[in-house]
């Protein structure tokens, strides 16, 4: 038996990795309800005509071959414009995962950190696994907003970077103005950089948003971003990186020779991300209306479910939610699992966070209000 590395052997991905499971059942004749990924295009959602359209033609003209390893030079330079740096401070990657892998290669070394908020989106915490890196977590309160004294505590001589997801996955929390001003002293108290995930600040339904890039003044900031989900086209995968402020030069450097070593990214959807930053952007309102029906049924049917709970989502499309009745089940893999016999497909909470104590599940609330009453339905007889 040919042996894995040891590096291979850490990497884990809850969000698909139950979908195996799932698969395995669905071919014993249990319907599925799939409530795992944040996928907009199987619940009938589109990119706007525009964006594909961009794509189409660019299939049509001279982009087959390979594209600058940094990117098309109209993409940076209109990334740069949304985020008010130099076309030199843009990098495009193949998905805003690329531009989380190139940061954590860049920056961790073996027993370093960046630390997390609690819970996260998984692919940073295998990242830092994968890096041989510390895990870190700073604590969020009871509305998933993160909790400045816990997030001060929490940074170490080890720390690279704090890691902000706002709005937020797997909560759908939206971040006060106050907590994010807090986030940015306590990163200048430390002179630690700041890595803003950004991929859902578009899709906010509920209240003010604020984004870090308008707040943090002379610290160190670098956003991320993609198509994916502000512009509703996971599959074109384009993201970027853009560096905001003083002491980047060796990260840059390093980013650049990493775009390099993966060649480029897929030039023709390159072109179809210029598109998106630069034409009509009306398409975020229905969206973000589509969602908030959405998510106030799935507050609603939650409410109603004996031994579940939830803080309201205020944007992305992710709710998590938390298992009240513990002592019947082991931990959330066994709830998650016989949730699977049941035909609805959530994802552990556990797969978001270091505690194996978690009893929760994230849940994706794109499907139509029709579909989510019947998976509701489902999750309501199986807590009975």
């Amino acid at each position: 038996m040919i042996e894995t590395s040891k590096r291979s052997d850490l990497v884990s991905y809850p969000i698909r990795d139950i979908v195996l499971e799932a698969k395995a059942l669905e071919k014993k004749g249990t319907k599925m309800i799939y409530l795992n990924i944040g996928d907009p295009a199987p619940f009938g959602f589109r990119p706007p005509q525009h964006v594909l359209d961009a794509a189409a033609d660019a299939l049509k003209q001279n982009y087959s071959g390979y594209a600058p390893s940094e990117g098309d030079p109209e993409l940076r330079a209109a990334a740069a414009a949304c985020e008010g740096v130099q076309q030199s401070d843009v990098f495009i990657c193949s998905g805003l995962s690329e531009g989380i892998d190139f940061l954590f290669q860049a920056l961790v070394d073996p027993g370093r950190n960046i630390i997390l908020p609690n819970p996260t989106y998984p692919l940073y915490l295998t990242k830092q696994r994968m890096m041989f890196g510390n895990e870190n977590f700073y604590d969020c309160d009871s509305i998933w907003e993160p909790d400045a004294d816990s997030l001060r505590k929490k940074i170490n001589k080890f720390t690279k970077a704090i890691l902000v997801i706002n709005p937020n996955n797997p909560t759908g929390a939206v971040y006060s103005r106050k907590t994010l001003e807090d986030i940015v002293n306590i990163a200048g108290e430390h002179k630690l950089p700041i890595i803003s995930d950004d991929a859902y600040e578009r899709l906010v339904f509920d209240g003010e948003y604020t984004n870090l890039r308008t707040l943090h003044k002379d610290v160190p900031l670098v956003s991320g971003n993609s198509i994916s989900k502000n512009y509703v086209y996971p599959g074109a995968r384009v993201g970027y990186l853009a560096f905001h402020g003083e002491g980047w030069d060796n990260v840059k450097d390093a980013v650049q020779r990493l775009c390099n070593a993966r060649l480029s990214v897929n030039w023709e959807m390159q072109r179809a991300y210029v598109a998106a930053l630069k034409g009509p952007q009306n398409h975020i309102v229905a969206f973000n209306s589509e969602l908030k029906k959405r998510r106030n049924l799935l507050v609603k049917r939650i409410a109603g479910i004996d031994g579940l709970s939830v803080a309201s989502p205020r944007g992305a499309f992710y709710a998590f939610v938390k298992v009240e009745k513990k002592g019947r089940w082991k931990n959330d893999w066994q709830f998650v699992r016989e949730l699977l016999e049941e035909g609805v497909v959530v994802v552990p909470g556990s797969g978001f966070t270091s505690d194996h104590n978690t009893m929760a599940f994230r849940i994706v609330f794109l499907p139509s209000l029709e579909q989510l009453d019947a998976a509701f339905d489902r999750i309501e007889g199986f807590m009975k």
